[in-house]
């Protein structure tokens, strides 16, 4: 496991809600500081952005690092989607498809291997 998923799951064991655990791990590639991406994500956890707060928090990743390049988010939801089973927070804890510590390293995993290439 990459320095940057163990980091996002032991925020989400921490202190940090799920959007917050991504954003933090990766604020770096995003642009922010680790206290900077911990307030940008907070309104974000617990399917306030209807989308999983992970997966959110990853596509803002994405568009800091890239630009609002669509397919690139398009990619990455296409991937949470196959990994997880749903983009939508509730449905995800509804249908008990995947615990949030686990959306958190399926984002985390994800982002990690689009950040490299």
């Amino acid at each position: 496991m990459s320095d940057k998923i163990s980091q996002a799951v032991e925020y989400m064991n921490g202190p940090y809600s799920c959007s917050q655990s991504i954003l933090c791990a990766f604020c770096e590639d995003a642009g922010l500081s680790l206290e900077e991406a911990a307030k940008k994500a907070a309104p974000f956890s617990g399917g306030r952005a209807i989308k999983c707060g992970a997966l959110y928090a990853g596509e803002m990743v994405l568009k800091a690092k890239f630009g609002e390049d669509t397919k690139l988010v398009e990619e990455f939801d296409k991937q949470f989607q196959e990994k997880v089973g749903a983009l939508n927070c509730r449905d995800i804890r509804r249908n008990n498809l995947r615990p949030c510590i686990g959306c958190v390293e399926d984002s985390a995993t994800i982002l990690s291997k689009m950040l490299v290439n």
